[in-house]
């Protein structure tokens, strides 16, 4: 077998007292014993591929040349893969950034150890916490400027930092004063995931007039996504359909002067189910969804699903009022042998809510019957808005929006207050 080939490293110099971490990239590294920097060898290496290693500089002076021993051998000399070794700056010049007398390169070894081996959820946690202590204390992000001198220049950072509005930073910057942890999540890392989140879904678009303006997909937060299908699925098995309607993205209402609490709160935690309301009121006849009642009965007008497609379980027909409306008008048809799926049902069973009696539209262009809203989970007197909205939002998109002042408000049943 051939010789390990060292073609490049990164970075190219660091301070004489070691604990750099180098990439080496080059070729024939695996089953790699040592990586020499001039006349040392590093104290720790890992093996990443057979194309790259890294590891951890020894104390050392002036220009090294960097080679990877493998059972095979040493690589050759290569000039383009040579290390410098910066002189300590006097101790009466500012230093370019401030360096963590507590990270050694024992410590950094380790790391790199871990990095390249970590598999189990607990070993990948330790991992990013030891990675936001080497970023945001350590000296692989150098401080921009030098550590403060005295109580009276820490007393100053942390005034400024509360004059710049700063109460997170702040936060962090006592901690580490005090050796704590800090805030969570870290500073830096704050998580570009969350929980659950909000699915599109090919939507249930009925052939017709309406058809054009009905949206071709719809979100569903990922946690009701089930319970919809299933729905739908139920719909088809009648021979009707389910069109829904709303925006391609949910976006938080801006926070700021003069910002108030939106009336649909839940709205914004993905816990709400619109219809397509230009799939009603026109002909319920032949409309996809209706606001029916039996004939004769003075109930109220529940909005159900027109089975007007063929059925694998077919509904039994029966005499309806129907509601027809214009922008302006309301009138009430009758319909006889029409069959039509109640949508309550159904969509209660997926978890979804209307209040009783449900809306009654006064003309085409009162929506409220369209609404139906999801609750589940939601404990009166215990859950907080703030951690619905963290389910779905980021905490920086959460503070920057009109519910930032609101988060301590609890679920009263009804609302958050």
């Amino acid at each position: 077998m051939a010789a390990p080939v060292v073609t490049s490293i990164a970075p190219t110099t660091g301070p004489s007292g070691g604990g750099t971490i180098v990439t080496v990239t080059g070729t024939g590294f695996t089953g790699a014993i040592a990586v020499g920097f001039g006349s040392a060898d590093a104290a720790n290496i890992a093996v990443a591929s057979d194309t790259q290693v890294i590891a951890v500089t020894p104390p050392g002076t002036g220009i090294g040349n960097v080679t990877v021993v493998t059972p095979d051998g040493r690589s050759a000399i290569n000039a383009a893969a040579q290390f410098t070794y910066s002189v300590p700056a006097s101790a009466a010049s500012a230093p370019a950034y401030f360096v963590d007398p507590a990270l050694t390169s024992t410590i950094v070894g380790s790391l790199v150890n871990m990095v390249n081996s970590a598999t189990s959820p607990d070993f990948v946690e330790a991992q990013n916490i030891l990675m936001r202590r080497l970023a945001l204390e350590g000296d692989v992000v150098g401080s921009r400027v030098p550590p403060p001198r005295n109580i009276t220049e820490i007393g100053g950072y942390l005034n400024l930092l509360d004059t710049l509005k700063e109460p997170a930073m702040r936060e962090q910057t006592l901690a580490g004063i005090l050796g704590v942890a800090g805030p969570s999540p870290a500073l830096g890392f704050a998580s570009t995931t969350t929980p659950l989140s909000m699915v599109s879904l090919v939507n249930d678009r009925p052939p017709g007039a309406a058809q054009p303006s009905i949206p071709v997909n719809v979100l569903v937060r990922s946690d009701f996504v089930a319970a919809v299908q299933a729905a739908v699925k139920n719909l088809h098995a009648n021979g009707a359909t389910l069109p829904l309607t709303g925006p391609a993205v949910i976006t938080l209402p801006k926070g700021g002067p003069g910002s108030t609490m939106p009336v649909n709160v839940l709205y914004y935690l993905g816990r709400t189910l619109s219809l397509a309301p230009q799939a009603a009121l026109a002909n319920p006849a032949t409309d996809a969804l209706a606001l029916i009642r039996k004939t004769g009965t003075s109930d109220p007008f529940a909005v159900a699903a027109n089975a007007i497609n063929p059925a694998t379980t077919p509904v039994t027909p029966g005499n309806y009022d129907a509601v027809e409306a214009t922008p302006t008008t309301k009138t009430t048809v009758a319909l006889t042998g029409a069959s039509f799926a109640p949508l309550a049902p159904v969509l209660n069973a997926a978890g979804f809510y209307q209040p009783s009696p449900p809306p009654q539209p006064a003309n085409s262009l009162d929506t409220a019957w369209t609404q139906f809203t999801n609750i589940t989970g939601l404990v009166a007197g215990h859950t907080m808005l703030g951690d619905e909205l963290e389910l779905l939002h980021q905490p920086d998109v959460i503070a920057a929006s009109a519910f930032a002042a609101l988060l301590d408000t609890v679920w009263n049943g009804t609302t958050f207050a």
